[in-house]
């Protein structure tokens, strides 16, 4: 079975479009498949905008927070919710609620872990292959600098790209890391989890392979949810959890 898991904080004007996109990518892959979206306190009618998807058939939950947690909690709060009934041969995919995210790549990322054995499979923007469009220049040249301080401070230089949200885990991971952290597997509340996830499977020996992909801001309806300095200064928080042992 394929899970897709969403976060999602005031995207109304996003979710038709995407949960069909979803659902058109993953039909031809699996004959179970769910989509779970993860309703981070928005106030717009993200939730609605779900419901009316799921009366026309398409095979969606909605699972909410009562007031915005961040991403971090978000992802937790859907991992936990798909583990309950998960089979560890299971996929588990994440992805924005933006779509800005290629659907199309999705294929590559499930074949990465289905075919070819790998734990996790990310989608990467710096990959050779992938890019950035639709983006001001100075948030792609910050995004570079983060992305290469934090593999040089978290040990991760053989990976390209390590804050993609688009993802394709085995079942099995997200369970190994539930076994050695618990249920609090991810502690961090901002767009720095998707690296702390990463970080703490590489220490667990998981298998994580990427794709190249082209994140497309155009995509998107709306603005980014990502505030640049917040986000900068929570991974250097992270990085020197990672350093002092407390990650």
């Amino acid at each position: 079975m394929i899970h897709v898991v969403v976060p999602a904080f005031n995207e109304a004007g996003n979710m038709a479009a995407l949960l069909a996109s979803i659902v058109e990518r993953v039909e031809p892959l699996a004959q179970r498949h769910r989509i779970v979206v993860v309703d981070d306190g928005s106030t717009d009618g993200t939730a609605d905008a779900c419901a009316k998807a799921a009366s026309a058939g398409l095979p969606v939950e909605v699972v909410r927070h009562d007031r915005n947690k961040g991403p971090g909690a978000a992802f937790r709060t859907g991992f936990l919710h798909v583990l309950e009934t998960a089979d560890p041969l299971d996929l588990v995919v994440t992805l924005e609620g933006d779509q800005t995210s290629d659907a199309s790549v999705l294929p590559r990322l499930i074949h990465r872990v289905w075919a070819e054995g790998d734990h996790i499979a990310l989608a990467s923007c710096y990959l050779y292959g992938g890019g950035i469009k639709g983006t001001s220049l100075h948030r792609v040249g910050l995004s570079h600098v983060a992305n290469g301080l934090m593999k040089k401070a978290l040990g991760l230089s053989g990976l390209a790209t390590l804050s993609s949200f688009y993802r394709v885990y085995q079942a099995s991971a997200l369970m190994a890391l539930r076994q050695r952290h618990g249920d609090a597997f991810i502690t961090t509340r901002g767009f720095e989890c998707m690296v702390e996830i990463l970080c703490r499977a590489a220490r667990l020996g998981l298998r994580i392979s990427e794709v190249p992909m082209v994140l497309d801001g155009s995509r998107r309806v709306g603005k980014s949810k990502m505030k640049v300095m917040r986000t900068s200064v929570a991974y250097l928080g992270l990085a020197f959890r990672a350093l002092t042992g407390r990650l």
